[in-house]
């Protein structure tokens, strides 16, 4: 059960030097859970994924995954572009 442990911090200690590398450490834990969300939902779409998609999978409120990836947004990090297939819709796309 230790090594179980300090897999687990070794794993943190890697995450926090990523975020500090990547610049993410201003990002509040809701923006970070909805930025690792879009990565995540990212690999298994390269042409974006919907915003329903990002709701569903991070498991927060709509209306907290609209405000964060408006900051997001204009903060660089992603790109919004509304969806072909339905008008309603917007992609989100890692920017690059």
């Amino acid at each position: 059960m230790r090594e179980f442990y300090k897999n687990i911090n070794d794993a943190l200690a890697m995450l926090d030097g990523l975020e500090k590398d990547l610049n993410l450490r201003h990002l509040t834990p809701n923006e970070l859970k909805v930025f690792y969300t879009i990565i995540v939902r990212s690999e298994c779409n390269k042409f974006g994924s919907n915003i329903s998609d990002i709701v569903e999978n991070s498991g927060m409120s709509r209306s907290t995954v609209y405000k964060t990836l408006k900051k997001l947004s204009l903060e660089g990090i992603i790109k919004l572009h509304q969806s072909e297939e339905d008008a309603r819709e917007s992609l989100v796309i890692l920017n690059n």
